[in-house]
């Protein structure tokens, strides 16, 4: 091409959108100046004085409330004949009732004083002091029926009181009885800010008594204001801080002289409104711009259009392969360069391709290349690899590309391709294949996105690699499936479970993991054998399978665990519903080969991803803990795992370690509680009882010890150890010449089920000489039933016969089975104290305890009742024939000093106590 006159094409365009961005610039300056100016100080001061109205209406509203209160209780024909009659304890029924019956507004203060006596009741709120928020002296000086507003500076912070005095009027003479005072303080008060926040719709508000504050919500409590809102005048203040407004709002003039007043921090809509405004100019600014730039873009394409045309025209000729003369050159400098490099590009392109079939037309590997979902090329190698006659590829060539896939993977390979074209798809992955006879192969592809014949296409180097699928499957089938059930095993629920979080995390929605147990399963082998425990679990795995549906996934952990996976549940609900199906399932009735029929029950623990983490094995351990937590509370039922169980699961660590250091170094001691014959006042037996207090985890509860050595087995030297204890103790009363008939000692039902108990016992009678017969043991219930292969009856035989004493603690509370009575040999029944406990005012209590008092007596058996609180609980009990009490009643727990001591009291000081136990 010849070189003629033209102008560069830039600067062209440069100079005609300069000039159009510079009047667009112009008008969107003048435009935006007249938006921003309009709305700033019109706003503020609007939303300002109706907040602050609002905020002093509603202060006004809830006084109000406390006000009809104050008359209410203060009109009561009761309460006057109680002040008439100086019955306090009247009196403070009727306030205490009063203060019950409040919700929406609560009185703070509310009392009474006398003409001749200041306070002479009060029902305040129990944190309330009455001498500083309300003193005698300025109730003396409250005019009546008026809300004053008093602060008292001896306190740090002030402490302000709202409050309103009304007399208390004979109704037939009209002399004055008394008056109430009624009020709520201000400071550090939650209900007063609350309900004013709670009609302004804030989360930020603050009560100041002149320029100090006495109470608030969220971040005013701790924020600095500046000087200028702490006036507390009696005008609304506002002031504008960055992104939001405070107001000033006057609320009530104190004694003191200062305004009780409200500040209020919100966030200001005057971005808001500058937004309202720009849309309503946004009309003309965008019909201007849109002219501005079509006459620019029409004056470009008039300058432009022909030279542009004949390079497309000559561009698209070259495309297709014909002939075609270059056009002549034209005005744009830049389009005349472009034709002759379009014309070198084509000519290399050409070798380029020519080189390239060569290559993949002689590759071992199949070759694909598609777009548009259209097979462009396919290579021999691909068509021997899908059955087609090599040598001829237009047996595929501008079919569909989807139709060499098998049909169940056409939707995915289209998503694929799509996500590849935006870049976001990886390159290589494996596929279904489906071949000309309508067989499945597995395909391995590699995709990249090229340029065929001058379009984007996708390049596919495909590889058989059926045999090597084969095979991974054949692993797969034995490392990850439960040759038993059938179910995935732990490792293929890990990797399932592992890609249900992933898809939570990235599409949202819950997974839930569920762990099962089978209670007592070990029970079933036991008794009927391996090959019955086998089929249970074959028919738990149908069962849960079926329950939870062909879409969920469960799994056999090993023994008798399995565990579930839901995928994408709709709520916690939902959940729930199939966590009973689950259990109930579980619990119908299974028939085994021999003819029997056993029910199984099961605990099941739960945790959901993303709320409790997403960390796989973090949710199996709180799945774990959660089921253990049901098999814990009842067994039978499910639980929700809760953050509070890693706690407790570290203390409970920390608490097994320090209790076996404790018993190891004898850092535990006891406690002796007595048991007292109430017709005689003597004492006759007592019961020990382990305390621990450890420097780290303080003094811990004994039901909290107690409970963790028996989970871990510590029960046992402990047990021992108390035993050794006691025995020793009573030898010590003895030696000191006190009177006293027995001791008693707690045994667990793991101690008793320890095959060395009884030689243990043995050897501490002997060791300790101690008469067996002053030797009680307190068993509970559960020894006789919580363990089917335990037999009490063999258990309390062997100790009975070494002379020693039998009680039946906490009796009533558990099966409590009377032919146990009958048959075991039980000395005496300790009655428990949820039965003593309000046994005055509880007829059927009293009936009950009747009952139990006369079995016992008649089947020769003493009686304790523990836990009597009060004398007449005590009275109550020995009336009904029952002469052995235990309870706070007459002596709580002590150490082993304190009890000599009081043992000597008791029945006589009969030798010199030591001071030691």
């Amino acid at each position: 091409m010849k070189p003629g006159f033209s102008i560069p094409f830039s600067r062209l365009v440069m100079g005609l959108f300069a000039i159009g961005l510079i009047c667009t610039a112009i008008a969107l300056f003048w435009i935006t100046y007249l938006g921003s100016l309009s709305i700033a100080e019109y706003e503020i001061a609007r939303n300002a004085k109706s907040r602050a109205t609002l905020a002093r209406l509603v202060f006004t509203q809830h006084l109000d409330l406390l006000e009809t209160q104050i008359r209410s209780v203060a009109s009561d024909p009761a309460l006057r004949r109680a002040l008439v009659e100086g019955d306090k304890v009247a009196a403070k029924s009727i306030i205490e009732r009063a203060s019950t019956g409040m919700t929406s507004a609560v009185l703070d203060i509310l009392l009474i004083d006398r003409q001749d006596e200041e306070s002479w009741v009060n029902g305040s709120l129990g944190l309330i002091d009455i001498r500083h928020q309300l003193p005698a002296s300025v109730r003396a000086a409250m005019p009546p029926d008026i809300w004053l507003n008093y602060a008292d500076y001896s306190s740090e912070p002030i402490e302000v009181t709202a409050a309103m005095a009304t007399p208390i009027l004979d109704p037939v003479s009209g002399h004055e009885l008394g008056k109430i005072f009624g009020g709520t303080t201000v400071t550090d008060s939650y209900t007063l800010p609350g309900v004013v926040a709670k009609i302004l719709k804030v989360d930020d508000l603050a009560f100041y008594h002149g320029k100090e504050i006495v109470a608030g919500l969220g971040d005013l409590t701790t924020e600095r204001l500046p000087e200028t809102l702490k006036g507390a005048t009696a005008d609304v203040n506002y002031m504008l801080r960055e992104d939001h407004l405070y107001i000033q709002a006057p609320l009530m003039l104190s004694l003191d002289g200062l305004m009780l007043s409200a500040v209020i921090k919100q966030p200001i809509d005057t971005l808001q409104k500058v937004e309202e405004t720009y849309t309503r100019l946004f009309g003309p600014f965008l019909l201007y711009t849109a002219l501005l730039a079509l006459g620019a873009a029409l004056l470009v394409n008039r300058i432009t259009g022909a030279g542009l045309g004949s390079l497309l025209n000559y561009a698209m000729s070259l495309r297709q392969d014909r002939e075609v003369t270059p056009p002549a050159p034209g005005l744009i400098t830049e389009f005349n360069a472009l034709a002759r490099m379009f014309e070198t590009a084509f000519e290399t392109a050409r070798d380029r391709d020519a080189r390239f079939k060569d290559l993949i037309d002689g590759s071992l590997h199949g070759v694909l290349v598609q777009a548009n979902h259209r097979i462009l090329y396919v290579n021999d190698a691909l068509l021997v690899m899908l059955g087609y006659e090599s040598g001829d590829p237009k047996q595929l060539v501008d079919l569909p590309s989807l139709v060499i896939y098998a049909p169940e993977e056409r939707d995915r390979l289209s998503s694929y391709y799509d996500l590849s074209d935006s870049g976001t798809a990886g390159r290589a992955y494996e596929v279904k294949g489906f071949t000309k006879d309508q067989r499945t192969v597995w395909l391995e592809q590699h995709v990249r996105v090229m340029e065929w014949r001058g379009e984007p296409a996708f390049y596919a180097t495909i590889t058989d690699i059926s045999e090597r699928k084969r095979q991974e499957n054949l692993v797969a089938v034995n490392t990850n499936i439960d040759a038993l059930t059938g179910l995935p095993n732990r490792r293929l629920l890990i990797d399932r479970l592992r890609q249900a979080v992933q898809r939570s995390k990235h599409q949202g929605g819950l997974t839930a993991l569920m762990m099962l147990d089978l209670d007592r399963f070990k029970t079933v082998n036991d008794s009927y054998g391996p090959s019955a425990g086998d089929h249970v679990i074959e028919t738990i795995a149908a069962r849960l399978t079926s329950a939870v549906g062909p879409d969920q996934t469960v799994a056999r952990m090993g023994g008798d665990e399995f565990a579930i996976i839901l995928s994408n549940p709709e709520d916690r609900w939902q959940i729930e519903r199939v966590a009973r199906e689950i259990l109930a399932s579980v619990s119908d009735p299974i028939d085994l080969d021999n003819g029997a029929q056993i029910i199984m029950a099961g605990s099941l623990g739960i945790t959901l991803s993303p709320n409790d983490g997403d960390d796989v094995e973090s949710l199996l351990l709180q799945a774990d803990r959660s089921m253990f937590q049901a098999k814990t509370d009842s067994g039978s039922t499910y639980r929700f795992f809760a953050a509070r169980m890693n706690a407790q699961t570290a203390r409970r660590g920390q608490m097994e370690f320090a209790l076996r250091q404790a018993i190891d170094k004898r850092e535990l001691h006891l406690n002796f509680q007595p048991i007292v014959d109430y017709a005689k006042n003597s004492v006759v037996s007592c019961e020990t009882l382990a305390r621990w207090t450890d420097p780290a985890l303080g003094t811990v509860p004994p039901t909290e010890f107690i409970k963790v050595s028996e989970e871990c087995g510590l029960i046992v030297p402990l047990g021992e150890w108390v035993l050794r204890e006691a025995c020793a103790f009573f030898q010590s009363c003895n030696r000191d010449g006190l009177k006293l008939d027995g001791i008693s000692v707690n045994i667990s039902p793991r101690q008793c089920r320890d095959t060395g108990f009884l030689s243990l016992l043995e050897d501490i009678l002997r060791e300790t000489e101690i008469d067996p017969a002053s030797l009680q043991l307190e068993v509970t219930e559960s020894v006789m039933f919580d363990d089917q292969r335990l037999n009490p009856a063999t258990i309390l035989d062997a100790v009975s016969s070494l002379g020693v004493k039998m009680s039946l603690d906490d009796f009533g509370t558990g099966y409590s089975s009377l032919s146990y009575l009958k048959r075991l040999p039980i000395d005496r029944l300790k009655i428990d104290r949820s039965f003593i406990m309000g046994l005055e005012k509880d007829r059927d209590g009293q009936a009950m305890v009747q009952a139990i008092i006369s079995m016992a007596g008649s089947l020769g058996i003493d009686v304790v009742c523990e836990g009597a609180e009060t004398r007449e609980q005590c009275d109550l009990i020995h009336a009904m024939g029952c002469s052995l009490i235990q309870g706070y009643s007459l002596a709580r727990p002590m150490s082993g000093a304190d009890f000599k001591r009081y043992l000597a009291g008791m029945n006589g000081p009969g030798a010199v106590v030591a001071e030691t136990g």
